[in-house]
């Protein structure tokens, strides 16, 4: 079967139902529309800014004081990129369409309000709804104004128009200077171009609508190479599609996992052409807003060796000029995600995203907006969605949360379990075994994904790529875009885990079990010259550079990495005092030839090109059926 190529607005995807999930159509519901008339009247309830106040709000933890994280059932921290990556998708599947303005549903701030000021107004009105919905029979349905499909079109665009102005005739991506988003002048300055509207609503997002461009460029001269008499377009639609096949190989087999569990989306069975694949209003208003639970008050960059070189709050860095971004640039936001610690998901969100001064007097609470965007929508309250899902509502708080705090402040800001709020109290909900999100949202979010997977005609794995082209986008990570596409000389195998990054004992910090403890991983980098390189208790990856190195991996399944194209030209030495067959890896840049004997302690030297390894207490014999990695 030859490659087929998605229409850029997403239609005619499923061949009995054109439209389904082209953009601009109407998202679908799980539940009955919860309106007070069964149409469009939002239910009232509690004020949403007093409850983002008695149960988002997040505990000073002081100072001094490492807050909790995220971490998995292994007690393995994640890390920023969760949440960063969860935004990237979300815009790739949906966007209410904004409505007219004159429909006020703002927020009143109370008179006791601690942080923004008493009796002011968080602006907010409702969205635009389909002119054929809002009336008897068949009540209001927002309209998404992207595709709904994982096709790439924050990147690409949902719209000819707006791919056509991305992309050059000879089928790059365009790019401004240090290979980053385009630049278009408005009359409000400069901002960056991209497929979705909101690629430049903080610098992480951009860094990650970044990063997928410059692949795009690179599968571009790739294929150019191979196949020098194609046309511009034809480059431009592999490489579209080989990016957007990468980008879903990654949603599906390492973020997704992490955030629901590794059995909770069973394996691809093939194209099922009855699979209902729109996004849910339940999806896209409640459950994919989780992210908002787990982002960093920080944004900030490393350097290769973990100096930050960039530091900022979340506040500072709400649409970044395009300088600023420029300045940092995407390669050291990239690096610190992957290193960041992501908070843990619950019902409390940073004071960066709930306590924002936008144009004094007035305020912005995301906590608060997103529960009164709920009753916009006419989703369905926390119970009423659990019984549309076949689950059995909750009949007290405690039940739904054995933390007593939170079960407490939730009795006090509603005062009936039945009123709980979709949103807040899915992500309050206890973890779901093996995920680290409640099972409502879980199974709402699985669900989801399932169906974008099994009702798409053009997933990845059903689109006609060859053998060898399949096999390369299911063994392409996020770390390995990044080590490809920025400055990044080295990568833990799981972007997704926290890790920390640091140069061994030429600066740095000493990650002799403080890290390791708290569940992060250590990505020791090491430094030309002579360095000192030392894991934690955890599954570490260490970094040979130029020069002597001593590395010492602690405990865990470490991996310790050579890139001979680096290290070529001059003999270099590493020592590595603990080496266990069994489970630490040696990890080489390409297929080398390994000379094995005796070094004079008994242990097993190593020849690698310029490099000697010299294995401290491993007998030669135990190195005879290794892998290298």
């Amino acid at each position: 079967m030859a490659l087929r190529f998605r229409s850029i607005d997403g239609s005619n995807n499923n061949r009995a139902d054109p439209t389904l999930n082209q953009a601009d159509t109407d998202f679908a519901r799980l539940g009955p529309a919860n309106f007070v008339d069964g149409v469009n009247e939002m239910t009232p309830g509690p004020n949403p800014r007093e409850i983002s106040n008695i149960v988002v709000a997040q505990a000073d933890i002081g100072d001094d004081e490492e807050g909790p994280h995220l971490v998995d059932d292994a007690g393995v921290a994640l890390s920023g990129m969760m949440y960063a990556w969860g935004q990237f998708i979300d815009h790739d599947l949906d966007l209410q369409k904004e409505g007219t303005g004159t429909d006020d549903i703002s927020i009143k701030v109370p008179a006791d309000d601690e942080f923004l000021p008493p009796g002011s107004m968080i602006a907010l009105t409702r969205v635009a709804i389909d002119p054929a919905t809002g009336v008897t029979g068949h009540p209001a349905a927002a309209i998404n104004t992207v595709t709904g499909w994982l096709d790439g079109s924050q990147i690409y665009g949902s719209d000819a128009a707006t791919a056509a102005s991305l992309r050059t005739a000879d089928g790059h991506m365009k790019v401004s200077a240090g290979d980053n988003l385009p630049i278009v002048e408005t009359e409000h300055g400069n901002v960056f171009a991209a497929g979705d509207v909101r690629a430049q609503e903080n610098p992480d997002l951009t860094a990650l609508q970044v990063l997928f461009v410059r692949e795009h460029n690179y599968q571009v001269d790739r294929l150019h190479e191979d196949h020098p008499n194609w046309s511009g377009d034809k480059l431009y639609e592999t490489a579209k599609a080989i990016t957007t096949a990468e980008m879903v190989n990654i949603t599906y087999n390492e973020f997704l996992p992490h955030l629901l569990g590794e059995d909770a989306i069973k394996p691809y069975q093939g194209y099922d052409r009855t699979a209902d694949a729109r996004i849910t209003e339940e999806f896209a208003g409640a459950a994919f807003r989780f992210g908002h639970s787990i982002v960093s008050d920080e944004i900030s960059a490393t350097s290769n060796l973990g100096a930050f070189t960039s530091e900022q709050t979340l506040a500072q860095s709400f649409f970044e000029d395009t300088a600023t971004f420029t300045a940092t640039g995407a390669d050291g936001l990239l690096r610190h995600l992957s290193g960041d610690l992501a908070n843990p998901l619950d019902a409390h969100i940073v004071d960066g995203l709930r306590n924002l001064l936008f144009d004094p007097p007035d305020g912005m609470d995301l906590a608060a907006i997103n529960i009164q965007r709920g009753h916009d929508l006419g989703l369905g309250t926390l119970n009423q969605t659990r019984e549309a899902l076949g689950l059995a509502p909750y009949t007290s708080f405690d039940q739904f949360s054995s933390d007593p705090a939170t079960a407490a402040a939730f009795e006090k800001a509603y005062g009936s379990i039945d009123a709980v709020d979709l949103w807040a109290g899915g992500l309050a909900e206890d973890h779901a075994p093996g995920a680290v999100i409640g099972p409502t949202f879980g199974i709402i979010i699985a669900d989801q994904f399932t169906a974008l997977r099994d009702g798409d005609r053009y997933y990845f794995e059903n689109q006609g790529f060859d053998k060898q082209t399949l096999n390369e986008i299911k063994n392409t990570t996020l770390s390995d875009l990044i080590l490809r596409d920025t400055d990044t000389t080295a990568m833990q195998s799981d972007a997704f885990v926290a890790t920390e990054r640091h140069s061994g004992t030429l600066g740095g910090v000493d990650p002799t079990g403080e890290q390791a403890a708290a569940g992060m991983a250590q990505l020791v980098v090491g430094s030309p010259g002579g360095d000192t390189l030392t894991g934690g208790d955890l599954d570490d990856t260490l970094v040979a550079a130029g020069g002597r190195m001593t590395m010492t991996g602690g405990a865990g399944a470490d991996t310790f990495v050579f890139d001979l194209g680096v290290l070529a030209g001059k003999h270099n030495t590493a020592v590595i005092t603990d080496f266990d067959p069994k489970q630490d890896k040696l990890q080489f840049s390409n297929d080398v030839h390994v000379a094995k004997s005796s070094d004079h302690h008994g242990g097993t030297l190593l020849q690698v090109g310029s490099e000697t390894i010299d294995l401290l207490g491993v007998k030669p014999h135990e190195m005879h059926l290794h892998e290298w990695g």
